[in-house]
């Protein structure tokens, strides 16, 4: 027989499954969606979800979404895991509606290269942010999640260049870099020791033409719940997890608080906003009232209309959704509430919105209608996510979708809202399926025990592992 439930309830079920999955092995560019920050110490949680075992019950697709946590990690990927039941009610439709996305490639060409996945060492990269046009900045990494050293990779040349080694403090164990920030004259990062229960956390800086990094100073207690930092030309500044943003000398002393900045939260310097950074602090649905200038200390109020919630804005465009929409529909608009619009295909699920140079990010659920038993039929080729430009309207497509829907991509590790997003095209998931006995499937508590034979299919990702598909928006022309 089969079991029937929503599919509401199978993400559920798939979500506290993924809480109780063994930590993975590698780099899992298309598995999760991982969060930097002390409040979640756990490593990332996510093999059943996504890189093991999915089981599905009846018909339908359950689509495993959402946010596993890291211990150690500088930055997130981001990822869609589908896994689609098989049942003998009968055939598939075919649909023949298209996602009207064209690829970032063709959308902005000088904006799009390749990147070795690897080092010439066989350390591996991981993209923070656009240097310039021209120039990425990567961390390499000794294995998973342990950043080594930053590098600037020349695209033009196909050529990196070592600017510095990043090293733990003499005498601390378990320490991991954690977001890296590009200020104009100097790089920033900070690190703590995510998988223990010590309340610290430093600061370190290099010249952006390289050297040697500097510890500028170490941090105890609520002011080590560090959400975002910057850097400016004689301070590293940052927001802690229950607000108010801080400073400290770059050439070392004791931390201080900006003042007016209780409840304020570091977007990326000299901005300000009154919502916590993520999903880890304050609820998707609330709305963002006010943007602050730090360095003018002008605060300008932000337009919310009604039928809006998790507004989420920089200095001049916001990025929300819709109230009560199921395909949870986007909505932009500048902060004083004019140029309002809806664009097509996007959908606004997670956080996050925000990249650098005023662009959106937003989901693409590729699907494009529903066939004769109501399964919804999905554009194969549709990318998994775009970037938004909401002064032309211009949608560049991110991400490769496999034919089971599936795939993933990553963000750059930036403290600020990144100007890079990337992806292996050599990647796949990989679905095999198989009947298992009904109840050896996680279910609700409270659910009937059911009976009978399910199927169960396991996702893996195969191939890739050579090459980054890299969208440097700093090599994107202006549009205002």
């Amino acid at each position: 027989m089969t079991y029937d439930r929503s599919e509401a309830e199978l993400a559920r079920t798939l979500a506290g499954a993924a809480d109780a999955a063994p930590p993975p092995v590698g780099d899992l560019l298309t598995a999760v969606h991982r969060r930097r920050g002390r409040r979640t110490r756990r490593r990332v949680q996510s093999a059943l979800a996504v890189a093991g075992v999915i089981a599905v019950i009846g018909g339908g697709t359950a689509v495993a979404r959402g946010t596993f946590s890291s211990g150690g990690g500088e930055g997130r990927i981001l990822a869609d895991a589908t896994a689609t039941a098989t049942t003998s009610v009968g055939p598939t439709g075919t649909g023949t509606g298209k996602i009207a996305i064209r690829p970032a490639a063709e959308v902005w060409p000088a904006a799009v290269t390749k990147i070795p996945i690897k080092t010439a060492d066989g350390w591996r990269y991981r993209p923070v942010a656009g240097l310039s046009a021209t120039e990425l900045l990567l961390v390499a990494e000794s294995s998973f999640e342990k950043a080594g050293r930053l590098e600037a990779y020349d695209t033009a040349a196909r050529r990196s260049t070592v600017l510095t080694d990043t090293p733990a403090p003499e005498g601390v164990k378990g320490y991991f870099v954690q977001a890296v920030e590009v200020g104009s004259e100097y790089i920033a990062w900070w690190g703590e020791t995510p998988n223990n229960s010590d309340k610290w956390a430093d600061f370190w800086v290099v010249p952006r033409a390289g050297g040697t990094a500097k510890q500028v100073g170490q941090v105890t207690g609520d002011l080590s719940e560090v959400e975002r930092i910057g850097v400016t030309a004689d301070s590293v500044v940052w927001s802690a997890a229950g607000g108010g943003i801080y400073r400290m000398p770059l050439a070392g002393g004791s931390p201080e608080k900006i003042a007016g900045t209780d409840g304020l939260h570091l977007m990326s310097w000299p901005w300000a906003v009154d919502v916590a950074n993520g999903r880890e602090g304050e609820g998707e649905q609330k709305n963002q009232t006010k943007v602050v200038n730090l360095e003018t200390g002008q605060t300008t109020e932000v337009n919310v209309p009604d039928g809006v919630q998790g507004l989420r804005c920089g200095p001049v465009w916001c990025f929300g959704k819709e109230k009560d929409q199921e395909n949870n529909a986007s909505v932009v608009q500048r902060v004083d509430g004019s140029d309002r619009k809806s664009p097509p295909d996007l959908s606004a699920w997670g956080g996050g919105h925000h990249l650098a140079r005023g662009f959106g990010l937003f989901q693409v659920s590729g699907v494009v209608g529903r066939d004769a038993r109501g399964e919804e039929i999905e554009d194969a080729q549709a990318p998994l996510a775009a970037v938004y430009d909401p002064v032309t309207g211009t949608t560049a497509g991110i991400g490769k979708r496999d034919p089971s829907g599936g795939g993933g991509y990553g963000t750059g590790t930036s403290s600020s809202p990144t100007s890079v997003l990337y992806w292996d095209e050599g990647q796949r998931q990989v679905e095999k399926c198989r009947k298992v006995d009904a109840t050896s499937v996680p279910r609700p508590p409270g659910e009937p025990v059911p009976t009978g034979k399910v199927t169960s299919c396991t996702t893996t990702v195969e191939g890739g592992g050579k090459e980054y598909t890299v969208v440097n928006l700093l090599a994107v022309p202006p549009s205002e």
